[in-house]
Formats: structure tokens, sequence, C-alpha cells
């Protein structure tokens, strides 16, 4: 009968289903649609994504430890179950993303990104004997702030290893992106977007001047210090700021010392030889007041700032809560 039917209408078309069946590889895609479960792999974004990071199959394969084949088998199971063309074959130039190739590579790049965060929490989780964090702290700051805040976050998490360094702004920056920081704290200005930052307490700008001075117990307008001696805190970033408060207010300061130090900063005023500016003050000195500056209302904040490129981890996040937990109680500028 097959072979009148071929001689007849070609050739031979299988017989139809019943109504209400289905073949079975179908009946088991409806079973996975109907249950939500996805058909596209983990896998098959990583090698989709590693062959789109270098235009190559070959490459993605080398990167990965896996043979050019299995990268070829992701992308062409991606765009079947896709139904888009997401690279474009050239010999010269290799794999070139489409349109859709590319929107489909933002998205797999988030949500490997979002499994390894996942990864990694459990195994921040699994780290309770031994973890270490480096810190970089502005060193005006650093005497206050550092030696009890790691003390306290020591005593919450046993075991945790915290190491410091002091800085300069600029250095403290760079260190952090090159990778030698985990967090570092410093005023908020010229950071770059693509940098985490979590602000810990404010920073305003505070006149610094002997606790015997006649201006001790009142705002401070500094047009009435402009021609007094004025000792700079000289370090990049800071002595700009500085000078931009007197320029805001249209004075030009009598700088009669320039230190790199703030704490010769507040030795030099309690001893009598000019005022100054700080944003941090220190709660331990008697001899010395951090007063208000009238007409100069830009408050500075001091901000915690991470890589966003590394996910960071629980214990990064504790240490910077806990921080902000500090500094909110204790502050770095006491107005007295």
């Amino acid at each position: 009968m097959l072979q009148a039917i071929d001689s007849l209408g070609g050739a031979a078309q299988p017989s139809a289903m019943p109504t209400g069946f289905a073949a079975p590889g179908h009946r088991a895609q409806l079973a996975e649609e109907a249950s939500g479960i996805p058909r596209i792999t983990l896998r098959q974004l990583v090698y989709f994504a590693a062959a789109a990071k270098h235009g190559s199959a070959l490459r993605a394969a080398e990167e990965l430890s896996i043979s050019p084949p299995a990268i070829s088998s992701a992308i062409a199971g991606l765009e079947s179950l896709l139904g888009e063309q997401l690279f474009v074959r050239r010999h010269a130039r290799g794999l070139v993303l489409t349109e859709a190739g590319h929107q489909l590579l933002q998205t797999a790049r988030n949500i490997i990104g979002q499994v390894q965060e996942i990864e990694l929490s459990r195994i921040n989780r699994r780290r309770h004997a031994y973890q270490r964090i480096t810190l970089g702290c502005l060193g005006d700051i650093a005497p206050s702030v550092v030696p009890p805040l790691v003390r306290a976050f020591q005593a919450a998490y046993p075991g945790t290893d915290v190491r410091w360094h002091t800085d300069g702004h600029p250095q403290l920056m760079a260190q952090l992106e090159a990778g030698a920081l985990d967090v570092i704290f410093v005023l908020d200005f010229e950071i770059s977007p693509a940098l985490a930052t979590t602000v810990l307490c404010p920073g305003p700008v505070r006149c610094v001047l002997p606790a015997s001075h006649w201006l001790a117990n009142d705002t401070v307008d500094l047009a009435q210090l402009e021609d007094m001696p004025f000792i700079m805190l000289d370090i990049p970033k800071t002595r700009d700021y500085f000078l931009s408060v007197f320029a805001t207010l249209g004075l030009k300061p009598n700088i009669a010392h320039r230190v790199t130090s703030a704490e010769m900063v507040r030795g030099l005023v309690a001893s009598g030889f000019g005022y100054s500016l700080l944003n941090f003050g220190s709660h331990e000195r008697k001899d010395i007041v951090y007063r208000p500056v009238r007409g100069y209302s830009r408050t500075s904040q001091l901000v915690a700032v991470r890589q966003y490129q590394h996910a960071s981890s629980e214990l990064i996040e504790a240490f910077v809560a806990k921080a902000g937990d500090f500094l909110s109680q204790h502050g770095v500028n006491p107005d007295r």
C-alpha cells in the first residue's frame, strides 16, 4: 500500500496523530512550559557571553577549558529557542553580535552576575573562622574613628581581621580602584559614578579656634579673621576644598603656615599660631573649639566607597553598616 501511495503522490507522509495526542518530544516541551521550567540553561548563557567577549568560539573555548563545538552548540541552541540570530559569522572578523545578540548579552551578564553573587554569599557565610577586610581612611579622621570602630566590629564578628591604611583622598581612591583596598572612608567630592558609595555621616566645614578665642562661642564670620594667620592643611583635594570656602565667601586667607597633618593643625591652633578650617574634629582636645562658618551652607559627607564590579561581601557591607551606626552616635566634628 505504501508503495502505491509513493508512486501516486510522491513521498509517503506519516499517518496523522489521533486527536488529543502529541509526540513524546512535544509532550515534554509542553510539560516544561506548563511547569515554568526554563529551557535556557545557565551554561548556555555563560558560553554565549564568552563567545561575545572574544568574538570567537575558539578563544571562548580556550578561556573556559572546553571544546569549541560545545560553544557552537550552546549558541545554536539559544538561537533555536529564541528564534533569533545572535551572531553573524564572518570569516575575517569571527563572531559579530546582531542587535538581538547585544540585547541578550546584557541580560545574560546580569543573570550570570546574580548567580555568582549567590555563590559568593554562600562562601562568605561559611567563612566563620577567619575573614579579612582592608580599610583605607583619611588620615585626619582615622585616629578618632578607626580604633574604636574596629574594636566594636571585631566584638560583633570574632575572628575578623581588619587591616587599615591611612592616606589622602587621591591615594586612597587609586588603591581602591587597583583592588588593594576593600573599602575607603573619604569625603564625597570627585567620586566616580562607577563606584558604590554609602553616606556615613555629615562632615561640614568648621572653623578651628583656640578655646580662649573671642569667637569661640559663636558662629564664625571668616571676614573677621581674614587678616589673621591662617593654618592650611596642605594636602591634595583638601587644600583646594578649603580655599574654595574662602572664594565662595569672596575672601582670601592670610596663609601663615602649611602643614600636612590635621593633628599638627590642631596643635598650632591650640598654641595660638592662628586659626584653621577642618571637616573633622577631636573629642579629646579641650584647648580648641570647632565653630560653624557663617554664610557657607554646603555640607560635605563622609562616605564609604567600594567597587561595583566586585560583588561586595556580606562582611564588608556589615562593616559599612557598623561604621554608619558608630558615626551617627559619636560624629566626627564636635561643636562646643
